[in-house]
């Protein structure tokens, strides 16, 4: 922790629910000398009253350093597995039994990378602008819907991302800890998994656990990183060096295509099961305004030039091929259940089709006015 009252209450109250169910979890949570005042006491309070452990530094460490107290404190309690988590997330309910449910179930796995709507290049594309990614239920429902979709299927990836990074204790004692080289953060998870990876170990990423990630919660205040950054250049220069080859290799996993199918199938099943348990509307539009937020909503151009149909659900968009101006064929691919309404806005081929078939099954508004592309 570092900073963070607008964030950090939520990360806490989420963490304590990953304890649910679970006797042998425990959670110590690092203040890393935060300066606002009164902030550490807060911090410390909060924690007594949620059962977690609690250490604030004399002097700030930085990431590396911070972090190294928890892998030690880890190795010294005879823990099986530490998680390294930030302070700018909601974790899911299930984070603790499917992440490990992945570390267990392959064989030399060193670390294991929550995926999340912003984790580096392994991230699940969301534009959420109206929060309701960051709500304990949603990161809750989307996580067990992924863990239902992907099991403990785990993806070998180039590096894994610190914000939410699993590691078996047996790792660190081969690996050793992290590298205090990296100052106050950025580039040290990497350097690690690729120190791992030299003695044998996989870096792996789990899609079936899915955490929220604001992202630069604690570095900005802390001076870490620029507004709009995303890492620091000085640290990469340092990757640069030791490991000559590293770009190359993300370069060839990125060519591979291993992602694309993986993020498609889970915004398949994200959007396509939150359209069959909240419902949805339709939308014939070529303006279809802001997105729907908690709601799930399939927008159709008019006349269905590109030949894809967007469905939206909580900063997800998901783009479903159309076979011709069979627009209800290609809804029923994704979700079982008809739209609660359809909206005409405009005129066009797929607009006809939606009126012809839903007119009389669901109520079906014809607001076309005036065209709205002229």
């Amino acid at each position: 922790m570092y900073q963070g009252r607008d964030f950090v209450p939520a990360c806490l109250h989420s963490a304590a629910g990953t304890r649910v169910g679970h006797r042998d979890v425990d959670v110590v949570v690092l203040d890393d000398a935060s300066p606002d005042a009164g902030f550490s006491d807060e911090l410390r309070d909060l924690c007594r009253s949620l059962g977690f452990g609690y250490y604030r530094s004399p002097r700030n460490l930085g990431i590396p350093r911070n972090m190294n107290l928890a892998l030690a404190r880890a190795l010294d309690g005879g823990y099986d597995h530490v998680f390294i988590l930030n302070s700018d997330i909601v974790m899911p309910m299930n984070l603790v039994t499917s992440m490990i449910r992945v570390a267990e179930s392959h064989t030399g796995i060193g670390s294991v990378t929550a995926w999340s709507n912003n984790v580096s290049l392994f991230s699940l594309p969301n534009a959420d602008a109206s929060g309701v990614l960051k709500r304990q239920d949603t990161v809750d429902w989307i996580s067990s819907e992924l863990e239902r979709e992907f099991g403990s299927y785990a993806v070998d990836v180039p590096t894994g991302v610190g914000f939410c990074l699993l590691i078996p204790t047996p790792a660190i004692r081969k690996v050793g800890f992290f590298d205090p080289v990296y100052g106050r953060g950025y580039c040290e998870e990497v350097d690690w998994c690729l120190r791992s990876r030299a003695r044998g170990y996989r870096a792996v990423l789990a899609p079936g656990t899915f955490v929220f990630h604001e992202g630069s919660g604690s570095t900005l205040p802390a001076g870490m990183v620029a507004h709009r950054e995303t890492t620091v250049a000085e640290h990469e220069l340092i990757v640069d060096l030791r490991y000559p080859w590293y770009r190359r290799d993300v370069d060839a996993f990125l060519d591979l295509g291993v992602l694309e199918p993986l993020v498609y199938r889970a915004l398949k099943a994200v959007v396509g099961r939150a359209a069959t348990r909240l419902g949805y509307d339709v939308e014939a539009t070529w303006v279809p305004g802001p997105a729907p937020g908690d709601r799930v909503r399939a927008v159709a151009e008019p006349d269905g030039t590109s030949g894809e149909l967007l469905m939206q659900y909580a900063g997800f968009d998901f783009r479903i091929p159309v076979g011709g101006d069979d627009v209800s064929a290609a809804l029923a691919a994704v979700t079982p259940v008809p739209p609660r309404r359809v909206r005409i806005h405009d005129r066009g081929s797929w607009s006809d089709h939606l009126s012809a078939v839903w007119t009389g099954r669901v109520p079906v508004e014809d607001l076309y006015r005036y065209p709205q592309r002229v």
